[in-house]
């Protein structure tokens, strides 16, 4: 009895078992939701581009004009800075030791050209004058044993050798005399002018030296060039700093108004007129829409850069770069921040008739 009723209800079950399957199978899956809605485009024909937001004046990356050391850093993430704060500081003690001795070698050049300027010295005079008088009195004790010897030759009381002897004497002493006499007058005439000169271009050459020196220590200590805040610190004390640098060692903004940086297509470039309005939306809230002030358009089309930044990656899509300027702040942005913008079309009727191509306006709608 068992065996009769078992078999018929378990091939009804497997019956039912296969006809649920086969009904569940035939169901058209739900379409699934994305976990953050997509962004919505205005009620105006736009074009769509993708945006960063940068500091006004563009975010600063800063380097070293100078390799080295870092010894000091004054800044920190978030500070307000001012143009002319220093930023970190290199080491600087070689060149300071160098400046020493630049500085050694200025003073002496310097007291060289004082000295000759200041001559005569008073010391130096009466030695001088000494100096003639004795070569003065040499000469008239010359001539006085000349006139002797000659008196004795001319009555043959005295050889020729004698008179010879005292006869150069005398000339010897004449320009003995006359030597001295020449350096007491070049004494008291002072230092020759175009010394003077040689001596004073030798001074500001040891000063140029000094003043290069001083002004490389000075750009040890790095210095914002703006006003801006803070965004970005890569330099710690110890670190080498180099001239060549894969990421910048500070980044300085001007956060207190925001820009867009908006890379439009090329291929939508013929709807595009300056000064069009433009909305924005973060990644991640499409809700909320920030309104845009059209600021600039830089005139060059580039290749399009991908947010990776893996050299490897190839791109082939070319960009037109237009600023737009942040005026309201529904929510907090930051700056690197991503934004999907979308600028309204420019789409005269003329186009529309000459291009069936181009998106025609909605029922309502005039042309821009």
């Amino acid at each position: 009895m068992v065996v009769k009723f078992l078999l018929p209800l378990l091939a009804a079950c497997g019956l039912g078992f296969a006809i649920v399957n086969v009904v569940n199978l035939q169901r058209v899956p739900e379409s699934s939701r994305p976990v953050i809605s997509p962004p919505t485009t205005p009620a105006y024909r736009s074009i769509a581009g993708a945006g960063v937001v940068e500091a006004k004046r563009e975010n600063i990356p800063i380097g070293t004009p100078v390799p080295g050391v870092v010894d000091k850093v004054f800044v920190v993430i978030n500070q307000q800075v001012k143009a002319g704060d220093p930023l970190f500081h290199i080491d600087d003690r070689d060149l300071r030791a160098e400046l020493v001795g630049r500085q050694a070698t200025a003073n002496a050049m310097q007291a060289q050209l004082d000295r000759l300027k200041a001559a005569p010295r008073a010391e130096d005079v009466p030695p001088a004058i000494a100096t003639v008088e004795e070569s003065r009195a040499k000469l008239e004790d010359a001539r006085a044993a000349y006139r002797r010897t000659k008196s004795l030759f001319d009555r043959k009381m005295a050889p020729g050798s004698d008179y010879d002897r005292d006869n150069y004497m005398e000339k010897a002493a004449e320009a003995a005399l006359a030597r001295t006499e020449a350096e007491l007058k070049k004494l008291l005439a002072g230092s020759w002018n175009e010394d003077i000169k040689v001596s004073a271009a030798a001074v500001e050459q040891a000063k140029s030296q000094v003043k290069s020196m001083e002004i490389m220590l000075e750009r040890l200590t790095v210095r914002a060039m703006a006003d801006g805040e803070v965004l970005q610190v890569h330099v710690r004390p110890g670190q080498f700093a180099a001239l060549t640098w894969n990421e910048a060692l500070v980044v300085l903004g001007d956060v207190n108004t925001l820009h867009v940086r908006v890379d439009i297509d090329e291929n939508d470039l013929p709807l595009f007129k300056q000064g069009m309005e433009a909305v924005a939306t973060l990644k991640g809230r499409p809700n909320v829409r920030f309104p845009l002030n059209y600021v600039k358009v830089e005139p060059f089309v580039i290749p399009k850069k991908s947010l990776t930044g893996d050299n490897s990656e190839r791109v082939d899509t070319r960009v037109l770069q237009v600023i737009y300027a942040l005026t309201e702040m529904p929510t907090k942005v930051y700056v690197g921040q991503q934004m999907d913008v979308f600028i309204k079309a420019h789409v005269p009727d003329l186009d529309l008739n000459s291009n069936p191509n181009l998106p025609r306006p909605r029922p309502g709608e005039k042309s821009s």
